[in-house]
């Protein structure tokens, strides 16, 4: 990899960061609640939109070309449709930092991890989304400190939308049955990985890659309690901080961010590292 274009725009941090499902687009929002669109090809900013709190999270949908959720700092999670302005709000009850969003393809259900609960969404008429269910929270695992919240990370759709794996900060990864809200599998991660920044699924739906706050991120196949591989991501800052990550080259690779702006690419099962990028 090469830059390629640098997107010159925003005025504080970036939290978020999503291509458009054809690749065409990137939307990038953060701190200084502005979303903005831009054009891979060219690097144009194509729509600049402000929100009325900084993004936390953001997904496509992927259905249409020109249409994205956006969660919130302030507990809103905004339908943001052709780009004109975020005139639709999620309608969840709750009011709560938005941390982790999916769309499911086929359904068309949207995933909404929203403090310490994760709702499950759906449109009940145009424009207009709805939550219709609202997951159990896991339990506490016996070796867990007493003040360890229930703190979903990231969610992702399974199966056409019947299944819903959520990983959470301090309580695993768990998949959930939407229909009868039951646990199919639970992966319950070491104290040296316990705490999960992020996490990602592969392209066939059959490996997650999950960064923790101990400056790694590690591979499972979905539902084995160990993973088959671990990525070191080196610090000299001594801050746990939650690092984005994320499959490349349709799952031949994995892809995390670090603390001090670089950022590595490795081969999936081998562990080979092969590039990293830096940044200034």
């Amino acid at each position: 990899y090469s830059v390629h274009k640098t997107l010159v725009g925003h005025t504080d941090s970036i939290s978020c960061l999503q291509f458009s499902p054809k690749g065409h687009l990137l939307a990038s929002s953060g701190d200084d609640s502005q979303l903005i669109i831009w054009e891979t090809s060219t690097g144009t900013n194509r729509h600049q939109i402000t929100t009325a709190s900084p993004v936390f999270s953001m997904i496509w949908d992927p259905r249409y070309k020109t249409r994205l959720f956006c969660g919130c700092k302030n507990g809103k999670t905004l339908l943001i449709d052709r780009f004109q302005g975020p005139d639709h709000e999620v309608l969840t009850g709750t009011a709560a930092p938005v941390y982790a969003l999916d769309v499911d393809a086929v359904t068309g259900y949207l995933a909404i991890g929203i403090g310490s609960e994760v709702h499950v969404a759906q449109e009940i008429s145009g424009n207009t989304f709805a939550t219709f269910t609202i997951l159990p929270k896991p339990a506490d695992l016996s070796d867990m400190s007493p003040n360890s919240r229930v703190h979903p990370r990231s969610v992702h759709f399974l199966k056409n939308g019947t299944r819903l794996i959520v990983s959470y900060l301090n309580h695993g990864i768990i998949c959930w049955d939407l229909k009868t809200r039951n646990a199919l599998w639970h992966i319950v991660l070491s104290l040296s990985r316990r705490q999960i920044g992020y996490a990602a699924l592969s392209h066939n739906a059959c490996y997650l890659i999950v960064s923790n706050m101990n400056i790694s991120m590690n591979l499972y196949a979905l539902g084995e309690k160990e993973p088959l591989q671990s990525f070191l991501q080196p610090t000299n800052t001594g801050i746990n901080f939650p690092l984005g990550v994320s499959f490349l080259h349709w799952g031949r690779a994995v892809v995390c961010g670090s603390q001090m702006g670089s950022i590595k690419i490795w081969e999936m099962l081998s562990g080979e590292h092969l590039q990293t990028l830096e940044h200034k």
